[in-house]
């Protein structure tokens, strides 16, 4: 009877924390401070470029991910739904075998509407403690983290759902957007 009452908690456990599940220690409540990186045409972006905007989506994107390939896309979508709510979408590049050239391409060939940031030295991922690609920060007005962890649960290792049940990131902006706290 023990056992089982073990089992039950463990399940419980793992079952509560599915959304941030395998993204490391959570970084809930910590202020991002500015950072400047070059994007992939180039240009030095800030993240107090973005001051303007009241939630700030920083997404860790490797150009050869499977799974960056197949939400990229989809982040391009939701960052031109939420653009005029005052939402921005960054992507970060931190993996140091992707050239500028590469993150130029993979822009291109997945219509990535968003600026593609390359993250020499991991400065900024190792400040947040971005540990894969595709893992999502998203930030209020006061550059704070709100939401760490996955997209939505679509698409998983080894399997695909067909279709997002849980649309964990969406729920975060639209949370956020309405003065709600992020579940």
């Amino acid at each position: 009877m023990k056992n089982l009452q073990i089992l039950v908690l463990v399940i419980a456990s793992v079952v509560a924390l599915a959304p941030t599940a395998g993204y490391g220690d959570s970084r809930l409540g910590q202020k991002v401070d500015d950072f400047q990186l070059q994007s992939h045409l180039g240009r030095d972006w800030s993240l107090s470029d973005f001051d303007d905007k009241k939630i700030v989506v920083l997404a860790f994107l490797g150009t050869e991910c499977p799974l960056v390939k197949l939400y990229g896309p989809r982040l391009s979508e939701m960052r031109e739904e939420f653009a005029d709510q005052g939402v921005e979408f960054l992507g970060i590049n931190s993996n140091t075998q992707d050239s500028l050239t590469e993150m130029r391409n993979f822009v291109d060939r997945y219509d990535i509407k968003f600026p593609m940031l390359k993250d020499l030295g991991n400065t900024v991922a190792d400040a947040v403690k971005a540990e894969r690609t595709p893992e999502i920060f998203v930030l209020d007005s006061n550059r704070e983290v709100r939401y760490h962890g996955r997209i939505d649960d679509e698409y998983e290792v080894g399997f695909q759902n067909g279709r997002p049940e849980k649309t964990e990131l969406r729920d975060a902006i639209e949370q956020l957007l309405a003065g709600d706290p992020v579940t």
